[in-house]
């Protein structure tokens, strides 16, 4: 049975469609939390002025937590958790389905080509070949009504 629901966002389209699924799916006891993650590439690309200190560099990282926190509080309905990992998408996504003993974990896809597939790899992909939890992974589509209710604020 599923008790806890892990998803991933990364506050695109097909993120988001996977957590209006995700909620319209729900049994009624299972906790969804999402989970966003920080590339540190893009902290470390605020700090790259060799002249700041070390001190700037983790109040960065704080600015980076306190905005993705922001995001994941407007897409947060009541009864939802929600969390932050900075790291590798896919490998901070495994780990912390692991950590918090995750059920399933719901996370949208985008089609690429070949090329794109090859040059960016997926998330999506890899959890699925790799995960010890299944994964729904939640095509960017259209959504039946009954499940647009369920979609969060897109800015």
């Amino acid at each position: 049975m599923l008790k806890r629901i892990l998803v991933p966002v990364n506050f695109t389209s097909a993120s988001a469609r996977a957590l209006a699924v995700t909620r319209s799916f729900r049994p009624e006891n299972a906790v969804i939390r999402l989970l966003t993650i920080l590339d540190p590439s893009d902290i470390a690309e605020a700090t790259a002025n060799p002249a700041i200190n070390p001190l700037h560099a983790r109040e960065e990282r704080s600015k980076a937590e306190q905005a993705a926190m922001e995001k994941l509080k407007a897409w947060q309905r009541e009864g939802e958790e929600v969390a932050i990992e900075v790291g590798s998408a896919a490998e901070k996504i495994s780990q912390h389905a692991d950590q918090w003993d995750a059920s399933l974990i719901a996370m949208g896809t985008r089609s690429r080509s070949g090329l794109q597939q090859f040059l960016h790899g997926s998330a999506t992909e890899w959890l699925v070949r790799h995960a010890k939890q299944p994964v729904l992974a939640v095509h960017d589509v259209d959504l039946a009504p009954e499940q647009a209710e369920f979609l969060p604020p897109m800015d």
